[in-house]
């Protein structure tokens, strides 16, 4: 179980899923390589053990970077169980890189809302409430 976001980059930025039109097409991020190397100058203890599957590991959690084996790269997901402290981090990413990250839990871009913890406070709850953590 995690909180997911997904990570694409459009030919703009949207404020809103709502404002991207049915003939928008993602913009590829780049070569593989070149996304191992955006994500780590962020999360720099990222494992490429897997070229496909990064994993960040830090004392507030972790994130699984969902690469996949497409050449050029499109797009990613992150799968994260880690504490709120991660968030700020995933966001300076996302607009350092040009790209956009969608809250699959709530269908808002990380980057564009007031309170981008949000869905990750909502599956913490719901986490807890499944596992019977306080």
């Amino acid at each position: 179980m995690s909180w997911d976001v997904t990570v694409q980059r459009f030919s703009r930025e949207y404020a809103a899923i709502e404002d991207i039109p049915e003939t928008e097409r993602c913009v590829p991020l780049g070569a593989r390589t070149e996304v191992h190397a955006a994500i780590s100058r962020h999360f720099a203890a990222t494992d490429w053990a897997d070229p496909a599957w990064g994993v960040f590991d830090s004392l507030g959690g972790s994130i699984e970077f969902n690469l996949g084996r497409d050449e050029p790269n499109e797009g990613f997901m992150m799968h994260i169980r880690a504490t709120a402290g991660i968030v700020q981090p995933i966001v300076a990413m996302c607009i350092a890189e040009r790209w956009q990250a969608l809250d699959c839990s709530t269908g808002a871009f990380l980057e564009q809302v007031g309170d981008p913890s949000a869905g990750l406070e909502q599956w913490t709850a719901y986490r807890n409430q499944v596992v019977g953590d306080p």
